[in-house]
């Protein structure tokens, strides 16, 4: 299972295939390298992170849940 999939399965919504993903206000773009830029609606680019190896993507999504989370709570 590629990380993009286990987006989906984990409620992110595929925005463009392989690229763009969203889960209400928080964004992820995946660049041409192998780096996540992990957004929210209000702070486009709060961080980048490589995508993760195959045993580490409930690791990768905690930490994207973390960035957005903390910004939903800054900008409040």
């Amino acid at each position: 299972m590629s990380f993009c999939d286990f987006l989906k399965e984990n409620g992110w919504s595929e925005v463009k295939k392989d690229i763009h993903y969203i889960k209400e206000d928080w964004i992820l773009v995946f660049d041409t390298s192998s780096w996540i830029e992990v957004g929210t609606t209000r702070n486009e680019r709060i961080f980048d992170i490589p995508v993760p190896e195959k045993s580490k993507e409930t690791w990768a999504l905690n930490l994207i849940n973390h960035l957005c989370e903390t910004d939903d709570k800054l900008n409040r």
